[in-house]
């Protein structure tokens, strides 16, 4: 099966020539992406290493350029992003833990509202096939949902660039929104002024650890949970104080943002641009059905109605954690929603098939 173009192959199985073309994609991806923040930082814009590389590599992807991110370089910067949400679970915040517990519970029947939302608009809008427009719609993490698309027959190349759509219109849309809501669009990083170098050492490797431990476990989004797991662990047992220093925080943004945006390479920008109009209208969506939960949410537990739609829109763990640190939201409680909303997501996905084949058209693609 012919592999998605979203998904770039592992430069490992191609041979040294192979190797040094992805070195030569990746040193693209990391300038193009370097311009890019460093505009959107000039000019003040929120989150400006994130979006400014995103933006930026997704127009260079789209105009022709062959941009890569490969895995070898996304999964230590999950781990970095993964410690800098850690670093915010303090034992007085862990001691609020179980207020969390009634606005996580309505995620159970959060996912499937959105999802179904979005599956009907993706069937009679994109026209997508029953068993792609299904994988496409739930609200999961990308490469959990292009696996289960594969094994299941779907087009998994039209899965992989519908969420890549909407992991990059929600993350450029919210930290907007948070900037009008009264957040300074600058993330807030716990890090003290001077750089403990020990306990910097520290936090790697018991944070490279989690994320070994994680992905052995089969956990989604294992590279960033297994540090943010790890790293929570060494803040409440009182080994270390600091986080993430802010010039590795915005190198691991800038990764980030253009691994986002070099997704796009090898696609047709009219494909890309149909794509983008169908996501739009599949974003209003998930806002529309995530602004009446987490309103639903704030007057059942009192809790921030700003950081409930941030632990709810499903934009990415990792993206929506850096919003939340932008916003001065607490970012465990937005990364653990949305953590569970991936685990129900990755558990009730192939349960809910068969049913979906039956009432949906059959075996179609």
């Amino acid at each position: 099966m012919k592999r998605p173009a979203s998904i770039p192959s592992d430069p490992a199985a191609v041979g040294p020539r192979g190797a040094r073309t992805t070195a030569g994609r990746l040193a693209g991806a990391l300038l193009v992406g370097l311009l890019g923040g460093a505009l959107f930082a000039v000019l003040g814009l929120p989150l400006a290493w994130l979006l400014g590389a995103m933006f930026a590599t997704t127009l260079a992807s789209l105009s022709g350029r062959s941009l890569e991110v490969p895995a070898i370089v996304r999964l230590p910067v999950m781990v970095i992003l993964g410690v800098l949400i850690g670093a915010s679970f303090t034992a007085d915040r862990l001691a609020a833990v179980s207020s969390w517990i009634p606005s996580a519970a309505l995620l159970l029947l959060y996912v499937p509202t959105v999802g179904f939302v979005c599956l009907l608009y993706l069937r009679r809008t994109a026209r997508l096939a029953p068993v792609t427009a299904y994988f496409a719609a739930a609200p999961g993490g990308l490469s959990e949902m292009v696996l289960m698309a594969e094994r299941s027959g779907a087009d998994m190349r039209t899965v992989a660039l519908v969420h890549t759509v909407r992991v990059l219109l929600i993350v450029s849309v919210a930290p907007f929104l948070v900037t009008l809501a009264g957040g300074d669009g600058g993330v807030v990083s716990p890090a003290a002024s001077r750089i403990d170098w020990g306990e910097l050492a520290l936090l790697g490797v018991t944070g490279g650890v989690g994320a070994w431990i994680a992905t052995r476990l089969g956990l989604p989004a294992a590279a960033f949970f297994g540090g943010m797991a790890a790293s929570a662990l060494v803040h409440l047992v009182g080994l270390a104080e600091g986080s993430v220093p802010g010039p590795l925080l915005a190198a691991a943004q800038l990764v980030l943002g253009a691994s986002i945006g070099s997704r796009f390479r090898s696609m047709h920008p009219i494909t890309v641009l149909r794509q983008m109009l169908v996501g739009c209208g599949l974003t209003l969506l998930m806002f529309a059905v995530t602004f009446l939960f987490a309103a639903l949410a704030h007057l059942l537990t009192g809790l921030s109605f700003v950081a409930l739609v941030l632990a709810y829109v499903p934009g990415g763990v990792t993206e929506m954690g850096l919003v939340a640190l932008a916003l001065g939201v607490d970012p465990a409680f937005v990364a653990t929603h949305h953590l569970v909303r991936i685990l129900i997501v990755v558990t009730f996905a192939p349960l809910l098939l068969p049913v979906w084949r039956r009432i949906g058209g059959g075996r179609s693609r």
